[in-house]
């Protein structure tokens, strides 16, 4: 089914769903009649399904994450060269410069992130959402009001983590990172582990714990496991234990699964004691 618009407020109320939905490309060059437009869409969709698949090209959900990720440490990648980042500002100017990745043309600001970056405790989010998007922090709205109420739970506040996300840009409509999203930005997020060089990571959500744990695996077989991953030059010792728990936004929708987020911050509390 076609829609029609006859106002120019129906006209841009459809040019904002669509960039809300993450469409950044048209089919044609220039505005074509209606017949004209179906019939190149026609020829593309037939020539993409005769196209033959290109060598080493895999369809996304036929190609393992864990064969994914680490693709991301070669030459070849968008921040492969951030070795030469050594301070956390210039890391900020490093992503704020990068013009790679379409959520940066939707987003309101870049969302960096927030706490004392000396804390032994590293919490990493999956992405922003419209709060953090408009104030530049992460973990601003309802689900970070309950996060700092979780971390008052065992003593702590803001000042005794460093809070970030997997990706610094708010994706729209508040939907899951994609694993393209997670795997193009994830050079400036590994940089930042080893600049902050923490003695836990809390990874908050299933998106974060999957790619830091490099895993398939859900949220709820993963959380409560404690993993020592090697992130490389960090600090003394390059093995940091990441502990997966649930995302507080999951918390708001599924309340009885706080007792199981509690015990996850009772082992973070004990494992920051070690």
């Amino acid at each position: 089914m076609t829609a029609s618009y006859v106002t120019h407020s129906e006209l841009a109320t459809a040019l904002r769903w669509q960039m809300e939905m993450g469409v950044d490309a048209a089919l044609v060059d220039s505005p074509a009649r209606q017949g004209e437009l179906q019939k190149t869409s026609l020829e593309v969709g037939v020539k993409q399904q005769n196209k033959p698949p290109e060598a080493g090209l895999l369809p996304a959900e036929a190609a393992p994450l864990v064969d994914t990720f680490p693709v991301l440490f070669s030459a070849q990648t968008p921040g492969s060269d951030l070795a030469a980042v050594k301070t956390l500002d210039a890391l900020r100017n490093a992503m704020a410069g990068f013009d790679g990745c379409a959520l940066k043309k939707t987003a309101s600001n870049l969302v960096f992130a927030d706490g004392n970056p000396e804390a032994k405790i590293m919490i990493i989010g999956e992405a922003p959402g419209g709060d953090e998007d408009r104030m530049g922090l992460p973990f601003v709205g309802a689900a970070g009001q309950l996060l700092d109420k979780m971390l008052a739970s065992i003593g702590l506040d803001r000042q005794h983590v460093y809070i970030t996300n997997i990706l610094p840009w708010r994706p729209p409509g508040n939907r899951t990172p994609s694993s393209e999203e997670m795997a193009l930005l994830w050079p400036f997020l590994h940089r930042h582990i080893q600049l902050i060089a923490p003695k836990v990571i809390f990874a908050l959500g299933g998106s974060s714990a999957k790619l830091l744990l490099n895993t398939k695996a859900g949220i709820l077989k993963l959380r409560g496991q404690v993993q020592e991953i090697d992130f490389g030059e960090v600090g003394q010792a390059n093995l940091i234990p990441v502990l997966p728990s649930l995302h507080p936004a999951y918390l708001l929708r599924a309340p009885k699964m706080k007792q199981q987020a509690f015990y996850d911050l009772l082992a973070l509390k004990s494992m920051c004691r070690e």
